[in-house]
């Protein structure tokens, strides 16, 4: 990509200075750079790092070369408006049969004879009870439920 020159690179008791890399990707405050072809670093050391290091872009002397962030990795703007719209059509769903479950909370004994009425699961009928405030029957698959007191 391009060349950048580290000031000061320090991993355990060990300081580099003053070494050009080769800039791999930025992120918001550090820089992944590639290190294979550079002389200050050991075979050794080079095979340790797995030929990259992550610098502070306060030690890189190019400010301009490291300026800004490589977004590939998070998502578009586009996906997270059609994530919002899926959402936002479960929420309708939740909606549509918040009446059905209310009317067959009043009729039924058990949370199990709700969610057969409806067709839908335990889960999804205790979901939207409790988002719309709906009061569910106390009697769960014929057995009472504890209630602290």
């Amino acid at each position: 990509m391009t060349q950048v020159t580290v000031r000061l690179y320090e991993q355990g008791d060990k300081v580099w200075r003053d070494f050009k890399a080769e800039l791999l990707k930025r992120y918001e405050n550090s820089a992944m750079l590639d290190i294979s072809k550079i002389k200050a670093f050991s075979k050794i050391e080079k095979q340790e790092f797995n030929n990259r290091i992550v610098v502070s872009k306060k030690a890189i002397v190019e400010k301009r070369a490291v300026a800004g962030v490589d977004d590939s990795d998070t998502l578009k703007t586009s996906v997270n408006n059609g994530l919002e719209k899926i959402s936002k059509k479960r929420k309708e769903a939740r909606a549509k049969y918040a009446r059905g479950i209310a009317e067959a909370a009043s009729q039924c004994n058990t949370l199990i004879d709700v969610a057969k009425r409806i067709g839908k699961s335990t889960t999804f009928v205790k979901r939207v009870a409790s988002e719309f405030e709906i009061k569910l029957p106390r009697r769960n698959n014929g057995h009472e439920e504890i209630v602290s007191r």
